[in-house]
């Protein structure tokens, strides 16, 4: 008999996403917005300050807080 009793998830647990995997998947489904964001952010990356994206950002979060169903 092993020292301790071990665990298993049911199948209800099991079959629910994780936040990540919920965050991951609102993140893909934006994947126009987030690409140009990523674009905006790769034109000055050696030189990246505060805010010189922001629109591109805003756009992004608006989409994954959409595809999500909150807000943050």
């Amino acid at each position: 008999m092993p020292m301790y009793p071990t665990c298993t998830l049911s199948s209800a647990s099991a079959a629910r996403p994780t936040p990540v995997q919920r965050l991951a998947k609102a993140a893909q489904s934006c994947s126009g917005t987030a690409a140009a964001y990523t674009t905006c952010v790769g034109r000055r990356y050696d030189d990246v300050e505060r805010g010189m994206c922001e629109k591109e950002f805003s756009r992004f979060k608006d989409c994954v807080q959409k595809a999500m169903g909150r807000k943050w």
